[in-house]
């Protein structure tokens, strides 16, 4: 169970690094796939504090589009090379407002107050479909880091 601690402290530690030093790929237009009206858009950047050059910087972004029929579409992109953009739908059955839309943003380890070693990688979207009902999902903007380091001491 400590072996397993000191493992899982040491992959925060790489990926938080690997982050801040490798973290970037190619930029994208800001747009994303999602079609439709945005409703809401936040960008938070976890290394920006602690990147060594403006490439090396990262930025995640969530965005929620609704289009005609009510249908929201969630989408999270970043510049970072550890993640593949995620995109999902919520039928909301109504017309979306900023307000309707919520991120909460939380550290590797879990935390809300990003450190040096310990940086923004979580994001809780809460989505008001509809009266009385949210959608709450998470999106792990480290998940790709996370797996890479996991299949290496896998092997060691």
């Amino acid at each position: 169970m400590r072996k397993m601690a000191v493992v899982l402290a040491v992959a925060a530690g790489l990926v938080v690094m690997g982050a801040a030093l490798f973290g970037c790929g190619s930029q994208s237009d800001g747009r994303g796939s999602a079609s439709g009206e945005v409703v809401f858009e936040e960008t938070v950047s976890p290394n920006e504090d602690y990147a060594s050059s403006e490439e090396d910087v990262v930025y995640d972004t969530v965005r929620v589009t609704q289009d005609g029929s009510g249908t929201a579409t969630v989408a999270a992109e970043s510049n970072s090379a550890f993640f593949d953009p995620v995109s999902y739908e919520v039928e909301c059955g109504r017309d979306l407002e900023p307000g309707d839309v919520s991120v909460k943003w939380t550290t590797v380890m879990g935390g809300t107050e990003p450190s040096k070693e310990d940086q923004l990688a979580v994001a809780e979207v809460s989505v008001r479909a509809s009266e009385g009902d949210v959608d709450v999902r998470k999106i792990n903007f480290v998940n790709g880091a996370l797996e890479i380091i996991s299949e290496s001491v896998a092997g060691a």
